[in-house]
């Protein structure tokens, strides 16, 4: 009986340990932009703040090349929101870009949150 109760917790903990982590919580619903990235916006007077939820379909991938594709949907999103409203935005400073990325137990990137300001173009 006792060995049955280890080797439960055991298959909990390993379970446990194969999920990723959620994406931070930004309290508004997100919308699907594809099966990959979900996002919120924020309008302001002069544009918008755009909060993006990737999940990257590689299982493995080096933090530059993550950051790279998460800052590319984020661009990719604002430029879809802009066609939608048929305005033009100011190009995107990446600089401006705020990246979180999540790790799975391995240590290789699975998920990235990146918050970016857009204005629009007078």
């Amino acid at each position: 009986m006792k060995f049955l109760r280890i080797a439960t917790a055991l298959a909990c903990l390993a379970s446990a340990a194969c999920t990723t982590t959620a994406p931070h919580y930004s309290g508004r619903q997100m919308s699907t932009y594809d099966m990959a990235t979900e996002y919120t916006v924020e309008y302001v007077p002069d544009g918008f703040t755009l909060k993006v939820d990737y999940r990257y379909l590689q299982f493995t991938m080096l933090p530059g090349t993550a950051a790279a594709e998460c800052k590319a949907a984020a661009v990719n999103v604002a430029n879809s929101l802009a066609d939608r409203r048929q305005r033009q935005i100011e190009p995107i400073d990446e600089q401006r870009i705020k990246l979180n990325t999540s790790r799975n137990w391995f240590g290789k990137v699975t998920a990235c949150n990146a918050t970016a300001p857009v204005a629009w173009k007078h």
